[in-house]
């Protein structure tokens, strides 16, 4: 392959072909919603809509094209692909029906998948793991507001299901890894 070959990325840094993972773009396309990837015509309607957009090292548009080009470090070690909030409107305004909210919903399991993930979630996962709860409830104090209000105590999760479904994700070798860093 020619060295010479760079693509400058809106991170300002410069990548080679080495960087390029040929078959990211078609392993994207054949995964539901990642089909309408490669419609994309780079109009930027999907950017100027964003509503995160100043929050994001990335934005839509940019996202779908270092896709394209397979540039697979890139886009799963980007905050855009955690920040986005999945509002659709990207995928509302888009005029070729590319379906960004699927594309990231693909790109954060593929991100978990290769142990990146902010370190932020991760408290959040093992709260789910642990208690079927993203956020813990402070117990007694909620369950007095509630039976003062007659709402119904809240039920206990099935947290054996819910250590199935994250068995299943992979995301439980993610907390694994993450507490062997921790005991490091």
């Amino acid at each position: 392959m020619n060295e010479s070959f760079r693509i400058r990325a809106e991170m300002k840094e410069l990548y080679t072909l080495d960087d390029i993972d040929l078959n990211f773009r078609r392993m994207l396309s054949e995964k539901v919603g990642g089909e309408s990837l490669l419609n994309c015509i780079q109009c930027g309607i999907c950017s100027s809509g964003c509503t995160v957009s100043e929050y994001v090292d990335m934005q839509p548009h940019r996202m779908i094209a270092s896709c394209l080009l397979g540039l697979k470090n890139l886009v799963l070690k980007s905050n855009a692909v955690w920040i986005c909030s999945l509002c659709n409107k990207c995928t509302e305004r888009c005029p070729k029906h590319v379906e960004y909210s699927f594309l990231l919903a693909i790109l954060r399991n593929l991100s978990v998948e290769q142990g990146i993930i902010p370190e932020g979630y991760i408290p959040i996962l093992r709260n789910i793991n642990n208690t079927g709860f993203a956020i813990p409830l402070s117990g007694a104090s909620v369950d007095r507001r509630r039976e003062k209000m007659g709402i119904p105590a809240m039920p206990s999760p099935n947290t054996e299901q819910i250590k199935k479904l994250i068995q299943l994700t992979g995301i439980d070798n993610l907390l694994e890894t993450e507490e062997k860093k921790e005991d490091e």
